[in-house]
């Protein structure tokens, strides 16, 4: 089965890094999360910049050798948000489900999120995603995951993950508090970066 990226390996590709390092400088603070973390050029970047960085991901076979950032193999349903700055989730909120992403997101409500994701708005994606669907009032279509044994970036303990269309992912953040700024151009037709700032009260 393809994966959502057509099967390449942009994970290092320009766009993205530039596109991280650009909303990397419009947030302050000093402590900064990798959620999904990976191949941690994402974590190396913003440890050049200064950050105090923790780059967690499930799987820690892709982590490389950086003893400035803090690499910790964990589930990001069970990690507490409580002390960082800023999080960043970068190519990992469309391996959830619905309930995981709105747990998610109201864990780090009050921290800027820096978002990096597919979602379903109808354009062409290599992989088959099912009709758009109404969950819990949020609408979406459902991504059937690739083999979890076989796919280093495949969902973790889901079979099926959620794509929410543009307007129910803007509806989640700003139910949060969040408003969000949209990367253009986008570097995939579904999927680009998104910098979610908590909405001053």
């Amino acid at each position: 089965m393809a994966t959502p990226d057509g099967g390449r390996d942009e994970h290092t590709g320009a766009q993205r890094l530039e596109w991280f390092a650009r909303m990397l400088s419009l947030v302050k603070g000093d402590r900064l999360i990798d959620l999904g973390s990976g191949h941690g050029k994402f974590a190396i970047d913003a440890a050049d910049l200064g950050w105090q960085v923790t780059a967690l991901d499930v799987r820690g076979d892709r982590f490389p050798e950086d003893d400035r950032i803090e690499w910790v193999v964990g589930d990001v349903r069970d990690v507490d948000l409580s002390t960082f700055d800023v999080i960043a989730c970068l190519g990992l909120f469309y391996h959830l489900t619905l309930d995981d992403q709105l747990a998610l997101l109201d864990q780090c409500q009050g921290r800027p999120i820096i978002l990096d994701t597919h979602v379903g708005n109808g354009k062409p994606t290599p992989v088959k995603l099912t009709k758009q669907v109404t969950v819990k009032g949020y609408r979406g279509q459902f991504y059937p995951e690739p083999d979890q044994t076989k796919h280093s970036t495949a969902s973790w303990g889901n079979d099926t993950s959620f794509w929410p269309t543009p307007k129910a992912f803007y509806r989640m953040l700003n139910e949060r508090g969040y408003d969000v700024l949209t990367a253009n151009p986008w570097y995939l037709p579904t999927r680009t970066f998104f910098l979610c700032l908590p909405r001053e009260a």
